[in-house]
Order: structure tokens, then sequence, then C-alpha cells
């Protein structure tokens, strides 16, 4: 009797899941539609569990600290509400990181986008000099290119259509990106607000959730599913730790260098591609352009001393700073995490970069486990 309930089972959930396999193959345009919008729908709440699970990382390390205070026998209150305390100061303590770099680099852009313009002329009128120099050259080009037949008040007129349309479709973009910002400004306060909640109750939150599943589900199902919830937090958490520390070892490399060889924006390139090092691979290339772009406005040679700079500190995170530190902290061993940056980025771009390599740390250390039960019960021990 028991069989045939086995049996059952086994066969519904067969039939369950060919019917859900015939719906998405035949009618994946409309899965993925129906997907996208219960996405839209959950966004906010998404961002704001994802901006909750980045403010613990802080409010974690500061409740610790706050604890202490209570195994000394001081500050009551400072115990009574550490839960809040350690929230406020760790959303200051992101936001004061974020002002901090905004007005260091925001300033220095402003004044290279100023100088932009004498710059330009500058070059112009080092072109005309050059050409004044060399007379034979300009009349050469000058007679090739009289004798092509170009018209050129054509091209001219079609310039300034262009130019026209091009800006009425910017006046229409720009209204665009404004509904959009606005938005998109509405949705990150509700998030935030949001997370601010889950970490104000994610104890109770915790309870419930583990409540349900132990209420619909066995307990050693329940139990695996935990145990893969806690190592999969944990590894992100050591993760993004790892990245920030990462950034934070490039960003001092980078000034130490700069300053060596005396180049121009060394505080503000350094800040850069720190900042923007948090984004694997991608992250410190970005920087690299700002940077060059920055002191090239300056001085052409010391814009290719700090390429080569940045290739040769590149080498240096590759191959040793970025596979030891974040490889040590989430427990992936260095030749995998080359392997998760490469898959994440050739499947999902740049967000597949930042999840794939604390994913693959999880079924690392999953794998490994599983393996070595396996091992112990055929009683075979491989060195």
């Amino acid at each position: 009797m028991d069989l045939e309930k086995k049996l059952r089972g086994k066969i519904t959930i067969l039939l369950v899941l060919a019917f859900a396999l015939y719906i998405v193959f035949n009618h994946w345009g409309n899965v993925m539609g129906m997907l996208s919008s219960v996405y839209e729908l959950f966004f906010p709440f998404i961002l704001g569990g994802c901006i909750a699970f980045i403010i613990n990382i802080p409010v974690t390390f500061i409740s610790k600290k706050l604890l202490k205070l209570k195994r000394k026998g001081h500050g009551k209150v400072i115990i009574k509400y550490s839960r809040a305390i350690s929230i406020v100061l760790s959303c200051f303590l992101i936001l004061g990181v974020l002002a901090a770099i905004s007005s260091i680099i925001i300033p220095n852009i402003i004044d290279t986008v100023k100088i932009l313009p004498a710059a330009f002329d500058s070059s112009t009128i080092a072109f005309q000099n050059w050409l004044d120099s060399n007379t034979w050259l300009a009349n050469n080009v000058m007679n090739l290119v009289n004798n092509m037949g170009i018209d050129w008040n054509h091209i001219f007129n079609t310039i300034k259509s262009t130019a026209f349309n091009g800006a009425t479709s910017v006046l229409i973009s720009t209204l665009g990106a404004a509904t959009t910002f606005a938005s998109a400004t509405v949705e990150f306060i509700l998030a935030f607000i949001f997370a601010i909640y889950i970490l104000a109750q994610k104890e109770k939150l915790g309870i419930q959730f583990k409540k349900l599943l132990y209420a619909f589900m066995k307990k050693e199902n329940v139990d695996s599913i935990l145990e893969v919830l806690n190592l999969t937090s944990e590894t992100f958490s050591n993760f993004i730790t790892g990245q920030c520390t990462v950034s934070a070892i490039l960003g001092v490399l980078f000034f130490v260098a700069l300053m060596l060889f005396k180049l121009p924006y060394a505080l503000v390139v350094s800040i850069l591609i720190g900042s923007f090092s948090i984004i694997p691979v991608l992250g410190s290339a970005i920087g690299c352009i700002l940077g060059a772009f920055l002191i090239l406005m300056v001085s052409p040679i010391k814009a290719g001393i700090f390429l080569f700079i940045f290739i040769a500190i590149k080498q240096l995170e590759d191959n040793l700073i970025y596979p030891k530190v974040v490889g040590n902290s989430i427990g992936l061993p260095s030749i995998w995490v080359l392997f998760a940056i490469t898959l994440g980025g050739k499947t999902f771009g740049v967000p597949g970069m930042i999840i794939f390599i604390p994913l693959c740390s999880v079924a690392y250390v999953l794998l490994r486990k599983e393996v070595n039960i396996r091992l112990e019960k055929k009683a075979l021990k491989i060195n």
C-alpha cells in the first residue's frame, strides 16, 4: 500500500513537471513576459532585500561590539536600543563613505570638463601651427580634397539638420530620463524603507520563515534547506567583505604608485579605480579609462605612464590579490574564482561576475561535503 502511494506521488510529480515543461517550451514568450511583470511588481522588495543584506554586514559587526558592553556591565540604554543604534550607525557609515568619495571625485571631474574647451583650442592651435610649418603637405591635402568634387554646402546643411533633429531628440530623451529618474527614486526610497523594516525585525522574520517551512515540509528537508541558506548567506557576506578589501588595497597601491611617479590626480584616480573595482574584472578597467582621461588633459605622456602602471598593478591583482583575498574569504580556490568570473561574465555580464563567485563557492562546499560522505561510505581514502 505504501509502495502504491509513493508510486502515485512520483507519477503525479512527473506529470506536473511534464506539463510545466510543455508550457515553458511552447509559450516561452508569454512565460517570460509574465515573469518580467512579476519581477517589476516585486522589484522594490527585491531591491530592499539586497540593501538589507548589504547593510546587515556592518549592523552585525556593530551589534557584536555593543554586546561587549553588556558583558562588562555598562551602557544599559545602549544595549536596550542596540539594534536601532547599529542600523542608524551603519546607514550613516555607508552614506558618509559615499558622500566623501563624491566630494573628492565630482569637483575634480567638473574642473576637468571646464578645461576641455581650452585644451581643445590649444590642440587646434598646435595643429594649425604644425600645418603652417608643413605648407606643402597642407596644400597637397587641400588639392586632393578639392579634386574629390565634394559638395560641402550639402554636407553643412545635412549637419545643421541633423544637429537640430538631434537637439529635439535630446530634449525628449531628457524629459523621459527625468521621469524615469523620479520613478527610480521613489522605488529606491520604498526599497530602503523595506530594508530598514527587515533589519529591525530580522529575528522575528527568521522564526516565521522557519515555522512556515517546518509546517509544510519534512524536518530533514528543512534542516538541509536552512543549512544551505546559512552557508549561502555567510558566503555572500564574506564575498562582499573580500571585494571591499580588494578595492581598498587597489586604491592604496595606485595612490602610492601615482605619488611615486608624481602623476596628477593621484587621489582622485585611486578612489575611482578602488570604487569601481567592487565590480569584478570590468570595474578596474572603467576606473582606468576615467583616470587616463583625467591625466590626459594634463599630459599625454603622463597618461601613457599611468597606463603602464595600471597594467602592472592589474596583473598583480588578477594573479595574486583577488584570488587570495576573495578566494580565501569565501573558501574557493584561486582557479575556481577565475572560472566563476569567466562563466558569470559570459552568462549574465557584470551581474553574473558578482553573483557567480559566491554561488560557485556554495556549490563547491556542498559538492566537497557530498564527495567526502560518499568516500567515507565506500571506506576509500584518496590522497
